[in-house]
């Protein structure tokens, strides 16, 4: 007698197991999904075309205020200063304690990113208020933005304000660290590469930065392999602010492209730490700026979250939290170990 063969019992929810198989390798959150697609649907459109962006850049554009629930936590003075360039709004913010609002502390400079073209908004304050509510002075720069604004005009303003932070940490026997994410972070990093204030920039010694943009012309190399995957930024629309950021200096300038900095002057930074994500086209800068420090034998690390988003430690995401907490750690920690 002949047995037919015994078929095998068909998969009722082929799709159901695929898609967990794809959960079970992907790295990303579910939440870190849900905002790549969000920011490829709100975000990303305007930064993939030139066109659009300089039609934004002719709409009036400003940061936005301190949030009231800030205050909360926070004791927050706001100053201006006033330079060649024009007058900015200048914040610092301490810890919500029953100490003086005047009792010395570890000081952290911060610079907010948004292509050099964006000002604050409310995902730079919670982490400027979680930073401060650490214990740190921390100082806020509202500097100007392109295309009325340049690069040489944002150098007069930190000449001044971390000049002046310097010269506190110093006479208050603190310390004092510069921080920035994206715009924020490259700017952080030029003006410390860029000569003329040296007794400053030697004052800062611990560098902090977030998915920093440190090539204004996007021509790192790997960027071009991750810009399918980034759903947030296109070098087509970095290009155009980069431009407009550099004003009359070189693209290869090291205030606007900290990557074009020769070794040794490179080789004069202090502790450097940067947070990226895979899925960020300026991951391509985090990985170069790893291998230029590491030759020059700078004390570094390089943070890397697989497939995170741009500044994704400013993200509502568990990977942003964790990164976050990683961030706020390492600027008010006060030894090599931290």
């Amino acid at each position: 007698m002949t047995y037919g063969t015994t078929a095998e019992p068909a998969n009722l929810f082929p799709v159901r197991s695929t898609f967990f198989r794809a959960l079970r390798s992907d790295p990303m959150s579910l939440k870190m999904k849900l905002v790549a697609a969000y920011l490829r649907r709100t975000q990303h459109p305007l930064l993939a075309s030139p066109d659009k962006l300089r039609r934004a850049l002719e709409q009036p554009r400003t940061s936005a205020p301190v949030p009231h629930e800030l205050y909360q936590v926070n004791h927050v003075v706001s100053d201006e200063v006033t330079t060649p360039a024009g007058t900015f709004a200048v914040h610092s913010l301490v810890p919500a304690t029953d100490a003086p609002r005047d009792t010395p502390l570890d000081i952290c400079v911060y610079l907010h990113g948004g292509a050099y073209v964006s000002g604050l908004d409310v995902r730079h304050w919670s982490l400027i208020s979680d930073l401060a509510a650490s214990g740190t002075r921390v100082i806020v720069l509202d500097y100007g933005l392109a295309p009325e604004h340049d690069a040489e005009d944002a150098l007069s303003l930190l000449d001044t304000v971390i000049g002046d932070a310097a010269a506190e940490a110093e006479r208050s026997g603190h310390r004092l660290r510069l921080a920035g994410d994206s715009a924020g972070g490259g700017l952080a990093l030029g003006w410390m590469l860029t000569t003329g204030h040296r007794d400053a920039a030697s004052a800062v010694d611990r560098v902090g930065l977030i998915s920093p943009w440190l090539d204004v012309t996007c021509s790192t190399p790997g960027l071009d392999a991750l810009v399918a995957d980034d759903p947030w930024l296109h070098p087509a629309g970095l290009r155009v602010a980069g431009e407009a950021w550099a004003g009359g200096r070189s693209l290869q300038d090291p205030l606007v492209s900290p990557l074009a900095a020769t070794d040794s002057v490179l080789a004069s930074l202090p502790q450097v730490r940067v947070w990226t994500g895979t899925r960020d086209i300026l991951h391509a800068d985090a990985l170069a700026l790893d291998g230029r420090l590491t030759a020059c034998g700078v004390d570094h690390e390089i943070r890397t979250t697989p497939g995170a988003v741009h500044v994704h430690p400013l993200t509502p995401t568990p990977e942003g939290r964790a990164a976050q907490q990683e961030v706020i750690a390492w600027l008010s920690g006060g030894t090599d170990s931290d």
